[in-house]
C-alpha cells in the first residue's frame, strides 16, 4: 500500500497489521503504524516482570491539553514522538495501543518521527520542524533519545518552533539504553545528583523552566534493569539498542506515566 504526503514521501508495506517505513532523502522515518505484530509483543511481555512505575506527581499540570483530551468523551489525542532510534524503540513497544485501551473514549494516535543518531541539534535547522512535526498537528510532543549531543539549547529551540505553530503539550524524556550500564554505580544513579550539570539535569531544569512535562526515563529504566534479575544484554539486541523485551520496559514506563491517576471524565 503506497500513500504520499506533501511534506515527505514514504512507502508503507502493510502485512498482518504491521507497517514498515522507508526513510526519505534526509534519512527521516515518519512511522504511523505498528512495527511489531501484537502477538509478538504479547509473548515478549510474558517474558518480563510487569513494569511497576507511578510518577511522584500526577503529570497533568504540565500536560493540560493531554488531560483535557483524555477526559473528554469522543476526544482526540495526537502524539508525536521525536528523536533517534531509541525513541523509535520506545514507539515500537506499541505503548500507544495500551493507552488507547486505557482511554477507550478518546481517539489516540502516535506518530514516530525519527532519524538514527539524531537529536534536536539537527531537527531545529533548515525548516525541519515545519516539514516533519507541524503537519502532524500534535497535541503532545514527546522528545527523547540519546543523541542530543548535550545541546539543551537545541531542545529549547525545537520546542519553541513547534509551539509557535501548534498549541501542544511537551514531554521531555531523559535517556535510556545506549552505552550506559545501569547496574554499574559509576554510570548510573536513580536520583539526579545535586548540582549536577549533566544533560539529564539540564533536561529536568528545562522542563521546570518551560513548564512542560518531564519523565526521568533514566531513573526508572535503570531501576527496572537492576531489579529484573537479568543481565543488561538480555534486554538488548546490540550494544546500543533495546530488543523487544527492552522495548516493553521503556514503553511500559511511558504508558504508566500517562495512565496513572487518570483525569475525570467530562
Amino acid at each position: 500500500m503506497i500513500r504520499s504526503y506533501a511534506f515527505v514521501c514514504l512507502v508503507f508495506v502493510a502485512y498482518c497489521g504491521v507497517a514498515t517505513a522507508q526513510p526519505d532523502a534526509n534519512g527521516v522515518y515518519v512511522i504511523f503504524g505498528p512495527e511489531h505484530a501484537a502477538e509478538k509483543l504479547a509473548a515478549a511481555a510474558k517474558e518480563i516482570a510487569p513494569v511497576k512505575y507511578a510518577p511522584k506527581m500526577a503529570p497533568w499540570k504540565q500536560l493540560p491539553r493531554v488531560a483535557t483530551a483524555l477526559a473528554k468523551k469522543c476526544g482526540e489525542l495526537r502524539i508525536v514522538m521525536l528523536g533517534d532510534s531509541i525513541v523509535n524503540d520506545t514507539a515500537r513497544s506499541r505503548w500507544g495501543d495500551r493507552l488507547q485501551e486505557h482511554y477507550p473514549e478518546c481517539k489516540i494516535s502516535v506518530v514516530a518521527i525519527v532519524r538514527g543518531g539524531t537529536g534536536c541539534w539537527w531537527y531545529k535547522e533548515d525548516g525541519r520542524v515545519a516539514k516533519y512535526v507541524v503537519p502532524q498537528k500534535p497535541d503532545l510532543l514527546i522528545i527523547g533519545g540519546i543523541s542530543h549531543n548535550d545541546d539543551i539549547g537545541a531542545v529549547r529551540e525545537v520546542m519553541k518552533q513547534v509551539r509557535n505553530e501548534v498549541e501542544c503539550d511537551v514531554l521531555l524524556m531523559s535517556e535510556a539504553f545506549g552505552a550506559v550500564d545501569p547496574t554499574d554505580d559509576k554510570q548510573w544513579t536513580f536520583d539526579i545528583p545535586d548540582k549536577s550539570k549533566d544533560f539529564r539535569a539540564k533536561l529536568r531544569d528545562l522542563a521546570v523552566e518551560s513548564k512542560v512535562g518531564f519523565l526521568d526515563m533514566t531513573a526508572y529504566w535503570g531501576l527496572y534493569i537492576r531489579e529484573s534479575g537479568h543481565e543488561l544484554k538480555w534486554f538488548k539486541r546490540d550494544p546500543v539498542h533495546a530488543n523487544i523485551r527492552g522495548e516493553q520496559v521503556v514503553g511500559g514506563i511511558l504508558f504508566k506515566h500517562l495512565s496513572s491517576q487518570p483525569p475525570a471524565s467530562k
